[in-house]
């Protein structure tokens, strides 16, 4: 017994180390199906040669693209509290059935998956307390992700979800939370049928015209939750059309959803949310293209990018516990101004700047002495243009 037992933990430890390299794509290893592969209540996979493993019955790993024929559904989740990790690759469909099925389903998280082509991406029905994090859902013909029928308590959290006819759509759902979502050219990006006491906020909603940024219907004519007070804010709306004079990154008025949905503090950039580390994050509201995020341990810098000759904004919110100085910020080896904004406390600091595109260097370090700005500054320049020959981006340090 003992000898089984240490092949089990051998097993287990080899199965999280592979996990952790990077995925290997084989040409033409996508695995076709005309049927649905579960994952039973007992923990199986059915059918057993489906491109699904997990050694220890809570994490199923997806193995490689899965390519969804029929007008089925593409994966059934039969269990409860276990985490399903797409490790980026696609289930795709033929724009009917569901791409994730989680009816009934009870804490389970779906991560890491890019879901095309069904008629609803992702769908809860009687399901609590679940987790759809960080997937990719386009294309689908109703539904990027569904909520039926009192699905309540779900976190649907940093997912993109482009050219579906919904985004997300809840129908007698509430008590959900959806944050940090990017949602662009959808039909609709959020539809609320008899939903109501959601929490929707740190989204960006982009919208074409003859598009609907949010279609609502609650019968009792309750009012859901879209913004996260000040000063983090609402959403980012772009069909708003207020201002921010006060330069804080965030509109001056309100904006109104309908006659029962207001969000009191529309974002005038588009939200970002970066891992700095483990424990702190960064995040910014801009109106630029924010890419390429880093945090060495003592220095922040990221890219931005937008049309030329046009002005650029970006407000930053720095954990005080992360780095805690006085900052200098510098455009093109041109040192410029920025606003502390008043919100600062002891445990974020908010910075506020403008620019102008083209392709533009930002620095933001910290106030040294005098006499050491200079040759400092000459050898981040001369570093930056060795590494960074592309986009503008940002510095940010402090001294050891």
């Amino acid at each position: 017994m003992k000898k089984y037992a240490m092949l089990l933990i051998l097993l287990a430890v080899l199965y999280q180390v592979l996990a952790s390299f990077p995925r290997i794509d084989i040409a033409g290893a996508a695995f076709l199906t005309s049927c649905t592969i579960y994952i039973r209540a007992d923990g199986r996979v059915d059918p057993p040669d489906s491109p699904i493993s997990s050694l220890d019955n809570i994490t199923y790993a997806l193995l490689t693209d899965i390519v969804c024929s029929g007008n089925q559904s593409a994966i059934v989740v039969e269990r409860d509290n276990i985490i399903v990790d797409g490790r980026g690759y696609t289930v795709q469909g033929i724009g009917s059935g569901y791409g994730i099925d989680l009816t009934r389903r009870i804490n389970v998280t779906i991560k890491n998956v890019e879901i095309k082509a069904f008629f609803h991406g992702i769908y809860l029905w009687y399901s609590l307390n679940n987790s759809i994090i960080g997937n990719s859902i386009t294309a689908c013909t109703m539904s990027g992700v569904r909520l039926f029928r009192f699905s309540r308590y779900n976190a649907i959290f940093k997912n993109n979800m482009v050219n579906n006819a919904n985004g997300i759509g809840l129908v007698d759902s509430s008590g959900n939370r959806i944050i940090e979502n990017n949602m662009q050219y959808n039909s609709v990006n959020i539809e609320l049928y008899g939903s109501f006491s959601n929490f929707i906020y740190n989204n960006n909603f982009v919208i074409n015209a003859g598009q609907l940024q949010v279609y609502t219907f609650n019968k009792n004519n309750l009012s859901d939750i879209w913004d996260a007070d000040y000063p983090s804010g609402g959403n980012y709306w772009s069909n708003y059309t207020g201002v921010d004079l006060d330069h804080d990154g965030i509109g001056d008025s309100w904006h109104e959803i309908d006659e029962n949905n207001i969000d009191h503090y529309p974002l005038m950039g588009m939200f970002s949310d970066f891992n700095a580390t483990s424990e702190y994050h960064v995040q910014t509201i801009c109106n630029s293209t924010v890419s390429d995020f880093q945090f060495n341990g003592t220095a922040i810098n990221f890219n931005v990018s937008g049309e030329n000759d046009t002005t650029g904004f970006c407000r930053i919110c720095i954990p005080t516990a992360l780095m805690n100085v006085t900052y200098k910020v510098y455009v093109n080896d041109t040192e410029v101004s920025y606003n502390l904004l008043p919100c600062s406390n002891e445990t974020y600091s908010y910075l506020y700047f403008n620019y102008t595109y083209s392709t533009q260097e930002v620095v933001i370090m910290p106030e040294f002495p005098s006499f050491l700005i200079l040759p400092l500054f000459m050898i981040a320049t001369l570093l930056a243009v060795i590494v960074y020959k592309r986009k503008p981006w940002f510095y940010i340090a402090h001294p050891g």
